[in-house]
């Protein structure tokens, strides 16, 4: 009779074992995070403001070798991370109060619920305790360099909110009124998904406005508008066909 539980040793195979050793991590150089909020900050003062990536000229160059005409901040960051004497005392207080500005912002935004995904990258900056380390901290270390600049981004933000909250509270006009309006620019961003700029003012008799316009306003610049009221939000005008006089 047939075994049925018969098989020919040719199809034995013996149990694999899935353990594995675990790589030991090679260590990288590490950075007291004092230092780092430093180099950052004075990464940001060299260029006066944040870059990314670096820029080149590609107009004027020689041999068709374009012109460097900014360094990333990161690169900045890493050189004076190698040369900290190069640090001046004013940076490493610009970077303590970075540091602290940044932590109690994303606290105070987390109360409201306010976070966004860069905050959730600012916040495993934050964590970082004592030193970084170039080989663990590669994503936090270039997260850091453009926090400077999300700072005074910050508190150009604070300070727009502060100077609404101060002005009146009063309308301008009724719903479809034409109006002519001598206006200081406050805050100015750009839509991507409407392809258009928008502008923050508050008016000389200290009412808030906001309307939509082709090109960026300067911030700080006192004009003369004429505009059409589209409606009243929160304390707010929003104008609609805005023209500068």
């Amino acid at each position: 009779m047939y075994n049925s539980s018969y098989r020919p040793t040719s199809y034995y195979r013996p149990a694999y074992n899935m353990t594995r050793t675990a790589k030991p991590r090679t260590p990288g150089d590490l950075f007291p995070v004092a230092t780092v909020w430093a180099a950052a900050c004075a990464a940001h003062r060299i260029n006066g403001r944040y870059i990314k990536q670096d820029e080149f000229n590609y107009r004027d160059h020689v041999e068709d070798n374009p012109v460097l005409t900014a360094t990333a901040s990161r690169t900045i960051m890493t050189e004076l991370l190698a040369n900290p004497d190069r640090l001046t005392a004013q940076d490493f207080e610009q970077g303590a109060e970075c540091q602290n500005f940044l932590q109690n912002d994303i606290t105070f935004r987390a109360l409201k619920n306010k976070l966004t995904e860069f905050d959730s990258a600012t916040s495993k900056v934050l964590a970082v305790e004592e030193n970084f380390d170039s080989a663990q901290h590669k994503y936090e270390l270039a997260v850091i360099a453009s926090l400077p600049a999300s700072r005074m981004r910050a508190l150009e933000r604070q300070a727009t909110d502060s100077r609404v909250r101060q002005s009146t509270g009063e309308y301008v006009g009724a719903v479809g009124d034409k109006v002519a309006l001598d206006v200081e620019v406050i805050k100015t961003n750009y839509s991507q998904q409407w392809n258009t700029w928008y502008a923050t003012a508050i008016t000389s008799d200290n009412r808030a406005v906001f309307f939509a316009f082709r090109e960026q306003l300067t911030i700080g610049n006192s004009i003369l508008i004429n505009g059409t009221v589209k409606a009243h939000r929160t304390g707010t005008t929003q104008l609609n066909r805005v023209k500068i006089v």
